[in-house]
């Protein structure tokens, strides 16, 4: 293997490796999950293919100094390939030429044109025009011949120059390094501004099984189960179980009816979110957000004590008071391409108190709704502020 080549080999080799790092990293320190879902086979797949590209590298380098299929023994006189093409042309029945030497005898002064034109066409596929020059007849022997090779294409990094090449080596390895580095794992201001962080859809349903205060959607309760008592002393076996009479009489009992869900209560809400030591229910913004479109919940709800952790902007909408912020998260459906910010506004009743744009904070108030133009809007009227640390996971899947 040439030195060029070698070199390429390392390079393409290199690029695996970059490629199979960069995943890897971001998989086994956490950051894939900014980015990606944790149900599904997206975060897996990163993995599999971050082991996949290694080994992949580790085959081509392992396998470096193996010779290209069907160019053993060739040279082409090409500088990039080494191929030899000495060929000993034998031809079909009916062109007798063999065309790997031509040995000519000719004598003083025999005046013959020698160009060969007895070949018969197509015998052989070679443009055989010889123009021989011997010093002693003035022939011209000069053999110019015509072979059309076809040469094995080994990709971009071997057959473009250097500048072909160290553009493509650019392109494949200078994206995804910066991303290791530079990427950022959260959404900035301005993004989750361009995203729709005020121009809110509180009716929407898009998601409102997953978010809903109802025990009757497909969302399981978030309660803390209640303690179930343990008696003092072991129960006492259900004998009558054993007598057939009341066995028969316990068949033939009216069984009770289904419960319904028609409406929610105050019981229900509390059977459904947790509270806090404080007796505050403890909320996610999207489970707020999506009470805007539910009447019944509205009625539980208003004036309740709730508590909730979200990142937080100024209040641009309704705030010529300059008393309001605005509480976001953002929500994920696929990745983190999709998110979008889930956001109600907080009322502190006076000026907002001044936080940095995107802080963390756990707000806690009671809940109000308001009507603004065909909306109902839930708001939290703020009884206390304070910057927390960033949960686990930052975005809602």
């Amino acid at each position: 293997m040439s030195g060029t080549r070698t070199l390429i080999h390392l390079i393409s080799v290199s690029l695996l490796f970059i490629w199979s790092a960069v995943l890897l990293y971001f998989y086994y320190t956490g950051r894939v999950n900014e980015y990606l879902p944790g149900d599904g086979i997206f975060r897996p797949m990163v993995l599999v293919t971050g082991i996949g590209l290694a080994v992949m590298g580790l085959f081509n380098l392992l396998t470096m100094g193996s010779e290209v299929a069907g160019c053993e023994g060739h040279d082409h006189g090409y500088g990039g390939c080494g191929h030899d093409h000495d060929h000993d042309h034998k031809h079909p029945e009916g062109c007798g030429h063999d065309h790997s030497s031509h040995d000519h005898v000719h004598h003083e002064g025999c005046g013959h044109d020698h160009a060969h034109k007895d070949h018969k066409e197509g015998c052989c596929g070679h443009d055989h025009d010889h123009s021989h020059s011997h010093s002693t007849c003035g022939h011209d022997h000069s053999h110019s011949h015509d072979h059309s090779h076809d040469h094995h294409g080994h990709g971009i990094l071997e057959e473009s120059g250097w500048t072909g090449r160290l553009v493509a080596i650019l392109i494949l390895a200078a994206p995804i390094t910066w991303a290791a580095f530079n990427s950022p794992d959260r959404f900035s201001a301005n993004a989750v501004m361009n995203k729709g962080v005020y121009n809110q859809n509180y009716a929407s349903t898009a998601r409102a099984d997953e978010f809903t205060l109802r025990g009757d959607g497909n969302k399981p309760s978030r309660a803390a189960p209640k303690p179930i008592p343990m008696p003092d002393a072991p129960l006492a076996a259900p004998d009558k179980f054993n007598d057939p009479a009341e066995v028969a009489k316990a068949d033939a009992s009216k069984p009770k009816e289904a419960q319904s869900y028609g409406s929610f209560t105050l019981e229900d809400l509390k059977q459904q979110v947790p509270q806090n030591s404080k007796g505050q229910f403890v909320l996610e913004v999207p489970e707020i957000y999506y009470t805007g479109g539910d009447l019944e919940v509205q009625r539980v709800i208003t004036g309740q004590a709730i508590e909730t952790v979200a990142q937080i902007l100024p209040e641009k909408v309704n705030n010529a008071d300059g008393h309001r912020l605005r509480i976001f998260r953002m929500l994920v459906q696929c990745c983190a391409a999709d998110a979008r910010p889930y956001s109600v506004p907080v009322d502190f009743g006076k000026k907002a108190p001044d936080f940095k744009e995107m802080t963390w904070v756990k707000i806690s108030g009671t809940m109000s709704y308001e009507k603004e133009g065909d909306q109902t809007i839930p708001v939290i009227k703020a009884t206390n502020v304070e910057e927390t640390t960033a949960p686990d996971n930052t975005m809602i899947y």
